[in-house]
C-alpha cells in the first residue's frame, strides 16, 4: 500500500514529462475561438509595441551588437528587416517587444507572455515554413504551459523573492511552445525543458533599466537554444523541473507540483489564460491607479495646483514591482506610482512619447510627486470588500477640503474590460507611426492579422524599412 502511494505521488509530480506530453499532444480542443482571437490580437500588439521602440537606445545598442546578416535563410529582426539566426532574432525581437513595457500581461503567471512566446515561434516558424495553424497551436501551448508552471509554485512568493517570472517561467513555457512547433519527440522535449530550467533567471532588481526588457529577450533566445540543442541530441536531466535540486526546488520553497497536471486539464478561460493589453506604456500594476486618476480628471477637471495630496490603496503585494518611488531616469518612471499619477495630473498620456529625456525636469511635477502616498491593504476602503487579481483606490485631497475618490479593479484593456478590435488597431497604428513615421500601417496590419491563416509563414514583407 505504501509503495503504491509513493509511485502514484512520483507520477503526479513528474512535471517535466507532464509538460512535454502536453506540448506534443492534442491541443485542438484548447484552440477555442477565444484563444485563436487572443493569438491574433497579441501577435499584432507584440509587433506594434516592438516597432514603437525602434528608435530607442536599447534597440540601437542591440542593432550595433547583434546586427544580423544570416542571409536569406535567417529569421527577421522586426525593427531593422535584417535577418539573423533564430536565436539572435528571438532575443532581439523579445527584448524590443518588451522595451516600452507596453506589451500584454497575464496575472496567473505574474508576467508577460507574448514578448517571450511570439519571438520564439516567429523566428523558428520563418525558418521552417510553419503553417498559421501550427503557430496558433504552439501559442496556446505556451500560454497554458506558463499558467501551469506558475500553478506549480507559489507564484506571489516567487515574485516577492525578486524573481522576474516573465523570464523564469517564460523560458520554460516558450520551450514547450517551440518543442510543439518543431515536433520534437517526447524524450527530446524533456531534455529541452531540462536545458531551459538551467537557463532560467531574471532579477526584479533590474526593473527600470534596459535589462528588464532584456529578460524577455534572453528567455526567448534560451528557449530557441534549448529546442535546437535537444533536437540535435544534446542531453539534460529529463526530470529537471521536479528534481530535488531542480527548477522548482531552486525557485520556490513551497512547491505544489501536483497542480501542474491539474492546470493543464482545465478548460481555457479568460480569467486564467487571458491576457490584458496595455493602455499605458508602464508597469501593469500602475494601470488600475492610472485609470482611477484619469476618471477623476475626466469627471472633475481637477488641476495640479488644486491637489494637496494623493493617497493610493492597492492589494497586498500590489507595490512589489513599484520599486522606484523617487525615479531619476525615464525607465525608472515606468515603475513609479508617484511619477505616473503626477504626470497624469499634469496632462501627460503615458504613451511611448511620454518617456523621453527630461521628463522629470518640471519642478511642479516633482513637488506633486512628493505628495503622493501608496499603501497596501487587504480590502478596499471604497466599494465592495472583495476583489480579484487586484484593485486600486485613488483619493485626491483638494485645497477646498473636498476628497475625490475612485476605485478601479479592471483597467481598460484587462481581459474583463477588453479593447475592441478598433481600439487594438488604433494602438497598433499609434505605435507604428511613433516608431516608423510614414509606414503603411494598414498594409502591415492586414499582413500580420493574416499570419495565422497562412499555409506557410515566410516572414513579413510589409515591415517598414529602416
Amino acid at each position: 500500500m505504501v509503495c503504491g502511494t509513493e509511485t502514484s505521488a512520483r507520477a503526479d509530480h513528474a512535471v517535466t514529462a507532464t509538460l512535454a506530453g502536453y506540448a506534443l499532444g492534442d491541443v485542438a480542443h484548447h484552440l477555442t475561438a477565444e484563444a485563436a482571437r487572443q493569438a491574433r490580437d497579441t501577435l499584432l500588439d507584440t509587433i506594434g509595441v516592438a516597432l514603437a521602440a525602434r528608435n530607442s537606445e536599447l534597440v540601437g545598442i542591440l542593432a550595433r551588437t547583434h546586427p544580423g546578416g544570416a542571409g536569406p535563410g535567417g529569421s527577421t529582426i522586426w525593427t531593422s528587416g535584417c535577418r539573423a539566426d533564430a536565436e539572435t532574432a528571438a532575443m532581439v525581437n523579445g527584448a524590443t517587444a518588451h522595451a516600452m513595457d507596453y506589451d500584454d500581461t497575464n496575472e496567473s503567471m505574474r508576467g508577460h507572455l507574448a514578448a517571450t512566446i511570439w519571438p520564439v515561434l516567429l523566428a523558428l516558424g520563418e525558418q521552417t515554413g510553419s503553417s498559421g495553424q501550427a503557430l496558433a497551436e504552439a501559442y496556446v501551448v505556451g500560454v497554458r504551459a506558463a499558467v501551469a508552471i506558475a500553478d506549480g509554485m507559489t507564484i506571489d512568493d516567487h515574485y516577492a523573492r525578486g524573481w522576474h517570472s516573465t523570464s523564469t517561467v517564460g523560458v520554460v513555457a516558450a520551450t514547450c511552445a517551440a518543442a510543439r512547433l518543431l515536433s520534437l519527440s517526447l524524450n527530446q522535449t524533456r531534455h529541452a525543458l531540462g536545458l531551459a530550467g538551467s537557463m532560467a533567471g531574471g532579477s526584479r532588481q533590474n526593473f527600470g533599466t534596459m535589462t528588464k526588457p532584456f529578460h524577455a529577450g534572453f528567455a526567448a533566445r534560451n528557449a530557441v537554444v534549448a529546442v535546437k540543442l535537444a533536437q540535435a541530441g544534446f542531453e539534460a536531466n529529463p526530470s529537471m523541473l521536479e528534481g530535488p535540486l531542480g527548477y522548482y526546488a531552486l525557485f520556490d520553497g513551497r512547491q505544489r507540483l501536483d497542480q501542474v497536471a491539474r492546470s493543464l486539464r482545465d478548460a481555457w478561460t479568460p480569467s486564467r489564460h487571458g491576457v490584458s493589453l496595455k493602455n499605458y506604456a508602464i508597469c501593469y500594476n500602475l494601470h488600475r491607479m492610472c485609470d482611477a486618476m484619469a476618471n477623476i480628471k475626466a469627471r472633475t477637471a481637477v488641476q495640479p495646483d488644486d491637489i494637496v495630496r494623493i493617497r493610493v490603496a492597492v492589494e497586498p503585494q500590489g507595490k512589489a514591482p513599484l520599486i522606484h518611488s523617487q525615479p531619476t531616469a525615464a525607465l525608472e518612471c515606468k515603475f513609479s506610482a508617484e511619477y505616473v499619477l503626477g504626470a497624469l495630473a499634469h496632462g501627460r498620456m503615458l504613451g511611448p512619447a511620454d518617456f523621453g529625456e527630461g521628463i522629470l525636469e518640471s519642478e511642479a511635477l516633482q513637488a506633486l510627486m512628493r505628495r503622493i502616498e501608496v499603501s497596501e491593504h487587504p480590502a478596499p476602503q471604497v466599494g465592495k470588500p472583495d476583489w480579484y487579481e487586484g484593485y486600486a483606490v485613488v483619493c485626491v485631497e483638494l485645497r477646498s477640503g473636498n476628497v475625490l475618490s475612485e476605485r478601479v479593479d479592471n483597467p481598460k484593456g484587462h481581459w474583463g474590460a477588453p479593447f475592441s478590435r478598433e481600439e487594438i488597431s488604433r494602438k497598433f497604428r499609434d505605435c507604428v507611426e511613433f516608431g516608423c513615421p510614414g509606414a503603411d500601417v494598414a498594409v502591415l496590419e492586414r499582413e500580420i492579422r493574416d499570419v495565422l491563416e497562412t499555409d506557410r509563414f515566410g516572414g513579413f514583407s510589409s515591415l517598414p524599412p529602416k
